[in-house]
């Protein structure tokens, strides 16, 4: 391939950041109240004393919320397209769906319309 060639131009991919904003609002749109939930940790040391803060449980779904008029709870973990699961992730998904809660993993509004679609709504 010569020097002044050409090669196609690649889309970055999108920010898991990105593709959680664009789901919150299509579930929205679609009659959910929907919630990010931050989980994490952090070390902080106050008086000379350190301590460990856990925030949430680990594996817990990035989304959450329920169904306005029907009460039905949703679990929605976000991923960059390719992405793929932590094994808590995959534990908090398999027993959301056990106790009766929808809950799946998207990489896109197109992907989670589809689960939507799947689980009926």
């Amino acid at each position: 391939m010569s020097a002044s060639a050409k090669t196609k131009p690649t889309l970055p991919r999108p920010r898991e950041a990105d593709i959680q904003r664009a789901v919150m609002d299509y579930l929205a749109a679609r009659g959910f109240r929907i919630f990010r939930r931050n989980t994490g940790a952090v070390r902080s040391t106050y008086k000379g004393k350190s301590r460990f803060i856990r925030f949430s449980q680990p594996g817990q779904a990035d989304l959450y919320g329920w169904q306005i008029g029907t009460g039905r709870h949703i679990e929605v973990e976000c991923k960059r397209p390719g992405g793929l699961l932590t094994h808590n992730q995959e534990l908090w998904l398999l027993a959301s769906r056990r106790d009766g809660v929808v809950a799946f993993v998207t990489d896109s509004v197109e992907t989670c319309r589809q689960q939507l679609k799947a689980e009926g709504f």
